[in-house]
């Protein structure tokens, strides 16, 4: 019996630190959604999770939370790696004269 009333207590203090949304979607919208899951192979309520925490990240400033890695970060374990070093045998083919003017 003590089994069973800790495990509803912890479903219960899960609970209160998740809330849900239900939302109603235009066909069209969620129909882009499926496609985008089917792109980044995950189910429609985790993209629609993913792409609701990257709009309030957005909007919020651009800050950026513990688990996602700056993109500075990502450019420079690229340069380290190596993984530009062929752009230094590469001609200039633009320059600041290329162009319309502003």
């Amino acid at each position: 019996m003590q089994a069973r009333k800790t495990t509803r207590t912890a479903r219960r203090t899960a609970a209160m630190r998740r809330k849900q949304v239900n939302i109603r979607l235009e066909a069209a919208l969620y129909q882009t959604l499926q496609a985008i899951a089917g792109q980044e192979r995950r189910s429609v309520p985790q993209t629609a999770l993913h792409l609701l925490e990257a709009g309030l990240r957005q909007q919020i400033g651009g800050q950026v939370s513990r688990d996602d890695t700056p993109s500075r970060e990502i450019a420079a374990l690229a340069a380290a790696g190596g993984a530009f070093d062929w752009l230094a045998d590469e001609p200039d083919l633009y320059d600041d004269t290329c162009g319309e003017p502003l």
